[in-house]
């Protein structure tokens, strides 16, 4: 899944700073005067400290929360940066719409430089430098949603950027379990499979394509054991284990998902006697293939 772009104006960053001379001149209280001048001067932990103090015994000052929120930002603290940015809408006057429009470009600037940087060392072969990357972007976009919540390009690359990372990170896991697979060892595909699972957001494509995996091994788990003692009903604890993951499957936005999710529904319905479910199983994968035509 790629990131989207978009065209950013990004402002000298000077400008912002003739700005804050601009008040630092005007009256402001101590606390206020320090946070500014430490802020001028990139010292954000001291001007956080400071813009902390100054809002605590003047709340509804919106110059000390914004630049509060921009302090937090500098400092990567996400949490900090969306209090602060919620208190300064609070106030309603909006006054800072201009410079927060500046630090929100800058800040979606670096993170899309940096994941273009990641993929670079994706298509290298270097993952781990990749991973790196990835998530230096992800903070960076995650600052600027915290700055603007109604930012839809940041959210979705957030989002993007978590599958990517997923994807790398759980991929040696599936390897491993496709090899174990192969072995005929299902148990220990499966162990595999759920790690990798643990690793990954639900409702992502990894996620999918993982509980796909885990219902497979399951139903190749049963056979082998129906086939080495047809007599024995124990294999169907396999189609059991299997159920939940192919139901789950059957919300799936994609069409292809869907419809294999009930092909194998079909079988594990009958083999589990739960015959009126095997036909709406049916039913569905019908009315599926017709859609798809």
């Amino acid at each position: 899944m790629k990131l989207s772009r978009t065209l950013i104006s990004v402002f000298l960053s000077a400008a912002v700073i003739l700005y804050i001379n601009l008040y630092i001149n005007g009256c402001s209280s101590a606390e206020q005067t320090t946070a500014k001048l430490a802020y001028q001067q990139g010292d954000y932990e001291k001007a956080a400290r400071e813009f902390e103090k100054e809002v605590k015994q003047n709340p509804q000052n919106e110059e000390a929360w914004f630049y509060l929120a921009l302090s937090n930002a500098k400092l990567g603290r996400i949490d900090g940066t969306k209090e602060a940015i919620s208190q300064y809408r609070k106030i309603g006057k909006n006054s800072f719409t201009g410079e927060l429009t500046d630090v929100w470009g800058r800040q979606y600037d670096d993170g899309y430089k940096l994941y273009q940087e990641g993929e670079a060392q994706s298509k290298a072969g270097k993952d781990n430098e990749a991973i790196k990357k990835f998530q230096q972007a992800l903070k960076n976009f995650e600052i600027a949603f915290a700055l603007l919540p109604d930012s839809v390009v940041a959210k979705e690359n957030i989002k993007a950027l978590n599958n990517r990372i997923n994807t790398i990170t759980v991929k040696p896991l599936i390897d491993k379990g496709v090899e174990l697979e192969k072995e005929g060892n299902y148990e220990g595909a499966i162990n595999e499979y759920k790690k990798a699972l643990e690793q990954v957001s639900k409702g992502s494509a990894s996620y999918e394509v993982i509980i796909y995996d885990i219902s497979v091994a399951n139903l190749k788990w049963g056979e082998k054991m129906r086939e080495a003692n047809s007599e024995d009903p124990a294999y169907k604890s396999k189609y059991e284990a299997a159920l939940p993951y192919l139901e789950e499957l059957t919300n799936s936005e994609d069409k292809d998902n869907k419809l294999t999710a009930y092909e194998l529904l079909i079988q594990v319905y009958a083999n589990l006697g739960m015959t009126d479910k095997a036909t709406e199983a049916m039913k569905m994968r019908d009315k599926l293939k017709e859609e798809n035509k």
